[in-house]
């Protein structure tokens, strides 16, 4: 009898790991369900927008998008984006960075506990932009905004980071093209709020 029990509670605690993970996805499934509402395309939905290719964008010209004429394999298809392209504000000492990899960017400004990730879309009134979640300093929730990225005389581009209501959280920012990885700066006492680690709304 008291194997009976404990083979029992072994094989419903096995069951149990077993379907803890599937728990965890059917819970991250999205608004209305009890999920996070931060699955692929939910900020695209949230703001009533639909992805595009960063190439359509008006700066598309100081990205690394392929031509419509190819020689030989091309690394990437038009409609999926750009090839990575870094920028940042200081290439000898960056305090902002931005990253954009076919049509995602995630932008850091580390110094200031700011991070947006978010991909390229279009709404059906014409906006075109990024549209993400960020973090802020202190803040361990992640909010959806979106990222306004302009080309600039002279060169560079123009990133202003907004919240849901079009409230500017963080920029303009004037950023370079960097060749490679920026060395980072060292900033003062402000630590990040990472988007991995963040709880989202």
């Amino acid at each position: 009898m008291w194997g009976q029990i404990v083979g029992t509670t072994v094989r419903r605690r096995r069951e149990w790991f077993w379907l803890l993970p599937l728990l965890l996805v059917v819970s991250g499934c999205g608004p209305g369900v009890g999920g996070t509402g931060t699955g692929e395309g939910y900020a695209l939905e949230y703001f009533g927008a639909k992805r595009a290719s960063v190439c359509s964008a008006s700066f598309a010209g100081q990205l690394k998008c392929p031509s419509q004429i190819v020689i030989g394999p091309a690394p990437v298809e038009p409609a999926a984006g750009s090839e990575l392209v870094v920028w940042v504000d200081d290439p000898a000492s960056a305090r902002v960075t931005a990253r954009i990899d076919l049509s995602d960017v995630d932008l850091g400004a580390h110094c200031e506990g700011v991070r947006f990730v978010g991909t390229w879309g279009e709404t059906s009134e014409g906006r075109r932009r990024f549209f993400g979640h960020y973090t802020i300093a202190g803040a361990d929730v992640a909010m959806p905004g979106t990222l306004t990225v302009q080309a600039v005389d002279g060169g560079g581009l123009s990133y202003v980071l907004g919240d849901a209501a079009d409230n500017t959280v963080f920029g303009p920012v004037l950023l370079q093209r960097a060749d490679k990885e920026a060395t980072m700066a060292s900033c003062s006492s402000v630590s990040p709020s990472p988007l991995s680690s963040a709880t989202y709304r």
